[in-house]
């Protein structure tokens, strides 16, 4: 009976001294997540520059709408003048055909640097909002006490690796896409 009470008290003092061992060291930190991509389509810095690519799109479609139809009023008058040539030295004719090729030349270059200003401009003031996000989160992150926040995204379209979470029992409440789009000063729409 000694030696029953003896194994007993043994086993009981060894699970005691496991359920003393020390604890993960990620017992108590704080994990959270926000949807980026989410964000970047509510925050109104992005909706201003939506529009704001928009309004230079059409001053630069009507500039070179402008050029190109004074490019073709010229070569018109250049074709009259080739239909009827007597009269014409050809140093007025090659001044003529030199116009017309100048007009084609300006509104292609227009063309292409508009184009490469226009995304200069959308790659800039992006990069700019995201950085004002990212710096957002850190923010919002810091203020609840989280220690690590994970991006999640709906598609990966962005060519950037989306965190996957295979189970999550938060029922949101570790999210903080609404919080930072509020810090950010935008209204989260309704779900």
């Amino acid at each position: 009976m000694k030696k029953t009470v003896f194994i007993a008290i043994i086993v009981l003092i060894s699970q005691l001294g496991f359920s003393q061992a020390p604890k993960p060291a990620t017992q108590g930190l704080k994990l959270a997540y926000v949807y980026e991509d989410y964000i970047l389509q509510n925050v109104k810095e992005m909706k201003n520059l939506q529009a704001e690519i928009a309004s230079k799109k059409v001053g630069f479609e009507t500039k070179l709408e402008q050029k190109a139809k004074k490019y073709q009023e010229e070569y018109e008058a250049y074709q009259a003048m080739m239909k009827d040539i007597t009269g014409l030295t050809t140093d007025s004719l090659n001044a003529k055909l030199k116009l017309v090729q100048n007009l084609k030349k300006d509104a292609e270059e227009f063309q292409a640097n508009s184009e490469t200003e226009l995304q200069k401009m959308i790659q800039d003031k992006f990069l700019a909002i995201r950085e004002k996000v990212n710096a957002t989160i850190k923010t919002v992150a810091a203020e609840k006490g989280y220690k690590i926040v994970f991006r999640r995204n709906a598609d990966s379209g962005n060519r950037e690796s989306n965190t996957v979470m295979l189970y999550s029992a938060d029922n949101g409440k570790d999210d903080l896409t609404d919080a930072v789009l509020i810090k950010m000063g935008t209204v989260p729409p309704k779900k």
